[in-house]
């Protein structure tokens, strides 16, 4: 294929440190940024991959993500989301879990077009650490604006900046949704399971509640519907019932205190057969429920629609089954799509509901899915979908 230029360059914002280039590939460098005048003898996935088993393989981590205790980051997806993007003029693009800034970093190099970005995040480390990564791409004459907060109230934090981006004046949005492999891997955080910490899970300041809090004084029926509800936990009444009993003894604080009331020795099936950890689905339900996830999504949607431009492009990758199916549904009733006998919308999903015709187009009928490379090189994306549609 005819090198553009534009894919060897995510060798810098992935990872902003250099890399070995595929044979054919003529090329200078420039404090760390790969600028191509060449043809390249690669596909841009097969690239992509080259790229990414560089980055898992390097044994140097930037000093923000070292402050931080932030693991190398690699983003779920990428080509793809290139792909998505590339027929749309960005003028303005948001990014709305803007993270340690991975997929902006890498469409902001394919779109020099871009005047204004705009990042929001309710975690302050995610902002230190996009901050410096976005300098790297900024040009003279495109404005970033970083807006702490959830993007469920993405139109009132547009407020903010100059422009009319919240009533149908952004190019390209994109959602990443969950959690990231950054917070997972902050040990203090209490996002993981297999790192004994204090049960947190707040993933910014403005979550009124702790996991810790939960499990201490939620009731034991609160409980075992949010393991049932945003769990998927088979045996919710069970560890629900065993979560009330021992904070009579003990206050639950740890993460390992928790996995121990859920016990070990069962495995759970996640598709195709696989295994997780028996603890994997309650640490979900917790995170979800501390954070309004599944709420924030439903809020988001509409309004993500709502402030795209005439052909204008939202892509939103989910992690697991509860996530999916309420963008699955948004995009279908965006699209003026009958929704299956019985179906039923979240508490926000009705605003939808009162579109006279379609406002988008899905780009894709099927959710698109890790490749076999992707999922060799990062395990993490095993679960990920991604879902497209192009406001009309």
């Amino acid at each position: 294929m005819t090198c553009t230029g534009k894919m060897l360059r995510l060798g810098r914002c992935v990872v902003g440190a250099r890399m070995q280039h595929p044979a054919g590939c003529c090329f200078s460098c420039h404090r760390n940024e790969c600028r191509i005048t060449c043809r390249l003898r690669q596909s841009p996935r097969s690239l992509l991959t080259t790229v990414a088993s560089d980055l898992s393989t390097s044994a140097t981590d930037s000093q923000a993500q070292q402050e931080h205790g932030a693991a190398l980051h690699i983003p779920v997806l990428l080509s793809e989301i290139l792909e998505a993007f590339q027929p749309v003029h960005l003028k303005t693009y948001l990014d709305g879990t803007l993270g340690a800034a991975g997929h902006a970093e890498a469409l902001l190099q394919e779109h020099p077009e871009c005047e204004h970005f705009v990042g929001i995040d309710v975690d302050p480390t995610a902002h230190k650490l996009a901050a410096e990564h976005l300098k790297q791409v900024q040009s003279p004459n495109m404005q970033i604006s970083l807006l702490q907060g959830n993007f469920g109230g993405m139109q009132q934090l547009l407020q903010q900046v100059q422009g009319n981006m919240q009533q149908g004046g952004v190019n390209g949005i994109l959602l990443d949704l969950g959690i990231s492999s950054m917070q997972v891997d902050q040990a203090h955080r209490g996002f993981s399971f297999s790192k004994d910490s204090p049960l947190d899970m707040r993933m910014g300041p403005s979550a009124e509640v702790s996991a810790e809090q939960i499990l201490n004084t939620w009731s034991e029926v609160e409980l075992g519907q949010i393991f049932r509800e945003y769990g998927e936990e088979r045996h919710w009444k069970g560890i629900a019932s065993r979560v009330v009993e021992a904070r009579q003894t003990a206050y639950i604080r740890t993460t390992s205190q928790l996995v121990s009331l859920i016990g070990g020795s069962r495995k759970s099936k996640q598709g195709a057969g696989k295994q997780i950890h028996p603890a994997t689905r309650v640490f979900q339900a917790l995170r979800i429920a501390v954070n309004q996830e599944l709420q924030m999504l439903e809020q988001g949607l509409p309004a993500a629609i709502d402030c795209l431009a005439p052909q204008g492009r939202l892509a939103v990758i989910s992690f697991h089954s509860l996530e999916d199916r309420i963008v699955k549904r948004a995009f279908l009733k965006a699209a003026g799509k009958t929704r299956p006998a019985g179906d039923v919308y979240g508490p926000h999903l009705h605003l939808l509901e009162e579109q006279a015709t379609a406002a988008v187009k899905l780009v894709h009928k099927k959710p698109i899915r890790p490749g076999e490379q992707e999922l060799r090189m990062n395990p993490r994306s095993r679960s990920a979908k991604l879902r497209i549609v192009e406001r009309l």
